[in-house]
């Protein structure tokens, strides 16, 4: 048996990718007999300081409430479950280095225990991510970047290190680590759950879903700053004024999180005057319906790593229009799958989805080759086989 402790900034009941990914590995460990924890923080004062999900012990740690200054008041909290729960476990797997990755790193050493870091996006190992979003970050940029390399230098003490798109990988390399000793794994999803609507099912989808009909450009997530729904309004309007049948849905939320833009994108939707061609469907555990009732996937996010949201939309059979940064060009292949455009070029996104809005037989072929690559490359049960296998090495080496 395999006892794997998960170290993460946050996870259930918050929705996102990387909080998905470790619940699915999670749960899996346990459905094959290994043991799962999960160290997290309690972002919400209601949240249960101890819980079990699928069979994972969970243990939240405070503070509670929104802000990115939480995420570093929970590092006290954080060592000191870490030291109650680490002799019970063989690994320690420690989510995002930019907050928890030297101090759960010199934690786990300390405690006698193997570490895998995994980078929650890209731009952690290189320093993009710490001046993102900023408006002096391009005169801190210089000194940040020192400051990472001087901390790279204790990241890669780790026994192992994975990265969920390729571009993360060249990061770690660039930083030093040794490439044989960087996994890289995709996150996975269930191609079964996200799946094509059968013929004939989408207008019963939108009926049960209280969607419209015409062709629906669909996007999931949280409705946060970074994720490019600015520039996607924009676009949206350009294609709208053309396009009376085209409606969008936003499927997430924003609520709780710091980086939202949940009330400035509907009070920019009522500016616009598109209020009956925009569907805000708020938070939703069964996205895979709306996936799956809509034609076109977009996904115009400035910084991402990966995007499970748009893994869940390929597994779905939708050709996705998407920005072409981080590990998306992992996920769409340009001109066969989907296509990508600049971060942040409205015009461009709106010429994009204009040609996949006008051609239903382009979305069809597209949207089957999407569903091919979901099922090569981003099947959740490949990826954790790769995973416990992992987690075994790690441990017998160590």
């Amino acid at each position: 048996m395999i006892r794997v402790l998960f170290l993460t900034e946050s996870f259930h009941p918050v929705l996102g990718g990387g909080e998905t990914h470790v619940r699915q590995l999670g749960a899996d460990l346990v459905a094959h007999g290994h043991r799962a924890t999960v160290v997290t923080r309690r972002g919400e004062a209601s949240w249960p300081a101890e819980d079990e999900i699928d069979g994972v012990r969970v243990r939240r740690v405070p503070p509670a409430g929104p802000g990115r200054i939480g995420k570093y008041l929970m590092v006290p909290g954080a060592l000191r479950a870490l030291a109650r729960e680490a002799p019970g476990h063989d690994v320690i797997v420690v989510r995002s280095t930019r907050v928890l990755g030297v101090p759960g790193l010199v934690a786990a050493r300390a405690l006698g225990r193997p570490v895998i870091l995994q980078p929650e996006v890209n731009g952690e190992l290189s320093g993009e991510a710490f001046t993102w979003g900023w408006s002096r970050g391009r005169g801190l940029d210089p000194v940040v970047r020192r400051l990472v390399a001087v901390r790279n230098r204790w990241l890669r003490d780790a026994d192992a290190f994975v990265a969920m798109s390729s571009r993360i990988r060249e990061e770690m390399v660039e930083a030093g680590i040794a490439a044989e000793r960087v996994a890289l794994i995709h996150h996975g999803v269930d191609t079964a759950r996200f799946r094509p609507a059968e013929p004939g099912e989408r207008k019963g989808l939108r009926r049960s879903l209280g969607l419209p009909g015409g062709v629906l450009a669909v996007f999931t997530g949280r409705l946060l700053r970074g994720k490019g729904l600015e520039t996607l309004l924009a676009a949206f309007e350009a294609l709208a004024s053309a396009r009376p049948d085209v409606h969008l849905v936003l499927v997430g939320s924003g609520e709780g999180q710091a980086l939202s833009v949940e009330e400035d994108l509907r009070a920019d939707v009522r500016a616009r005057g598109l209020d009956d061609r925009v569907v805000f469907a708020g938070r939703r555990d069964a996205v895979e319906s709306y996936l799956r009732a809509g034609d076109v996937f977009v996904f115009p996010s400035v910084f991402e790593a990966l995007g499970i949201s748009l893994v869940e939309a390929a597994a779905c059979g939708l050709p996705a229009v998407a920005s072409r940064t981080g590990g998306i060009v992992d996920v769409v292949e340009e001109g066969r799958s989907g296509f990508l455009v600049t971060p942040g070029q409205a015009r461009e996104l709106a010429s994009a989805l204009a040609s996949l809005v006008s051609d239903a037989s382009r979305r069809e072929a597209m949207g089957d080759r999407a569903r091919r690559i979901a099922l090569a490359h981003f099947d959740e049960r490949d990826a954790a086989v790769r995973y416990r296998a992992l987690f075994r090495h790690v441990s017998v080496r160590r």
